[in-house]
């Protein structure tokens, strides 16, 4: 005899005599909770797991097979379902460590995939944040600098509808425009007081670097409906382009480069955004559709003022092209 959906409410279910005659499957049924009916006919968007953290196989550089860490989301539509399995939450994650993956966006719809099946679900949704430390030559002395990176990738998989969104995340820094301005050209009373003359003070200023205060910060670059055609490491490679990315060894030579350059392209944050959009266009407009929906985010931890700046590019690929194309 089959109890499965029987059971309105299994915790107060009142026994029969009827029970007896199988009552190992009887209790097995009936305990099953997740299974049973909700106790009203409210949906649930998403019902899963939070904070779990699992090590992924995945294919990197020249195919070589990298270990990473991995922080994961996981959830599931309910519509009849009053739970959800929590066991095959994790039964799916532990099957994925196994695996081995060709990039984190197959990850990602793997577990999705998997995750859906087992639940029963219409839909899944999978978030995978990878902490990867990227190998990173360093400008002046080519030394190998292994800088924490953030890959993540965002499914969403709707009856038979894939969203997928593949972003980066990485640490940069930025000059002052403002300032280094200011600075400059502050000086040019007291060069005049010299008795140097204007070719001489402007091959002065060109010549010299000016001060300005400096500030570390994040950028983010997210691109949905990407049909897994650019991966996160093309992502890197743009922001790596289009920002100062910061690395975690430098040498003096190195430290020195790289606040040069810095000084030499100082940014604000709205820099920083529009000049990540300029290097996608430039370099991954054959890659990406035109419908594709394009997030860039840039926070700076502001280091003369208390509170942070930001600024936020979101747009259609299309629109950016137009009005990168029309400048």
């Amino acid at each position: 005899m089959s109890y499965k959906n029987k059971y309105f409410d299994p915790v107060n279910y009142s026994l029969t005599w009827a029970e007896n005659e199988n009552f190992n499957e009887f209790l097995n049924e009936l305990t099953d909770v997740p299974e049973s009916k909700s106790l009203n006919n409210i949906n649930i968007t998403q019902a899963g797991i939070a904070n779990q953290s699992i090590n992924l196989k995945i294919r990197w550089f020249q195919n070589e097979i990298a270990t990473v860490y991995c922080e994961v989301e996981l959830s599931v539509s309910l519509h009849w379902h009053r739970w959800i399995h929590m066991s095959r939450c994790e039964e799916v994650l532990f099957d994925a460590s196994e695996q081995i993956f060709d990039n984190l966006d197959k990850a990602a719809i793997y577990i999705a995939e998997w995750l859906k099946m087992k639940q029963w679900a219409q839909s899944s949704f999978v978030k995978i944040r990878a902490i990867y430390f990227m190998p990173h030559l360093t400008h002046k002395t080519n030394r190998t600098s292994y800088d924490k990176v953030y890959l993540i990738s965002d499914v969403a998989l709707r009856e038979n509808k894939l969203n997928l969104k593949t972003w980066v995340q990485a640490y940069n820094i930025t000059a002052c425009p403002c300032t280094r301005t200011y600075t400059k050209f502050s000086v040019v009373p007291k060069l005049y007081d010299l008795g140097l003359s204007t070719d001489i003070i402007n091959k002065i200023l060109s010549t010299t670097l000016t001060g300005t205060h400096t500030q570390r910060g994040t950028i983010k670059l997210l691109i949905e409906n990407n049909e897994q055609k650019v991966t996160h490491f093309d992502l890197f490679g743009v922001i790596n382009e289009a920002t100062h990315l910061i690395f975690d060894l430098l040498k003096r030579p190195d430290e020195h480069d790289l606040v040069v350059r810095a000084l030499s392209r100082p940014q604000f944050t709205e820099d920083v955004s529009r000049d990540v959009v300029e290097v996608l266009v430039k370099w991954l407009k054959d890659k990406i559709d035109d419908s594709a929906y394009i997030l860039v985010e840039s926070i700076l931890n502001d280091s003369i003022h208390i509170h942070d700046v930001k600024t936020v590019i979101e747009s259609e690929f299309l629109k950016l092209v137009t009005e990168y194309t029309n400048e």
